[in-house]
């Protein structure tokens, strides 16, 4: 089996959809990917989709301009296009995500473990994970808000991962 891992920003929110037969979660999105450096830089835009729980969690999770690690497959088909007049056969490529979360190296991300009832149309309920707690000075408890540390470097780089977004229609 292909596997390939990217990572990119989401130039878009991902679009969630159910197909109609088996009623499957689908979600498509495309990621911005950057490549070389100054002058030699450009981007790809990575068309992907992912299905079922995965679809559902990061449509719920993820939005435009999130910088994410996608690991999946490569899938090619074949589709008839007019061009020019002319009757063409075009081997379209995408990506199916097996897997997809935030990258950590720019972002903070609190995981919440997804419970789900036995009726699997029902809305997933989160159950989150206990914020990590300090002692106050009267040796209660109390909850500790995770600390963002931002370099200037980190955030010159996210200006200029903002500013190579694109809101194109893949």
């Amino acid at each position: 089996m292909n596997s390939v891992s990217f990572v990119g920003n989401l130039t878009r929110d991902p679009k969630l959809s159910y197909s109609q037969g088996n009623n499957t979660a689908i979600a498509r999105f495309s990621v911005a990917v950057n490549e070389g450096q100054g002058d030699n830089e450009k981007t790809h835009f990575v068309s992907v989709t992912a299905f079922g729980t995965l679809a559902e969690n990061l449509c719920h999770s993820l939005n435009r301009g999130t910088r994410v690690l996608v690991v999946g497959r490569l899938d090619t088909y074949s589709k008839a296009v007019e061009i020019d007049g002319e009757e063409k056969n075009l081997t379209m490529t995408n990506f199916i995500a097996s897997a997809v979360g935030p990258d950590l190296r720019w972002s903070v991300a609190k995981v919440a473990k997804v419970e789900r009832d036995a009726d699997e149309e029902a809305k997933p309920a989160v159950k989150s994970a206990p914020a990590p707690a300090e002692e106050s000075e009267e040796g209660e408890e109390v909850a500790k808000p995770a600390a963002r540390k931002t370099t200037s470097a980190a955030k010159s780089r996210a200006k200029v991962s903002a500013s190579t977004d694109e809101d194109d229609d893949f």
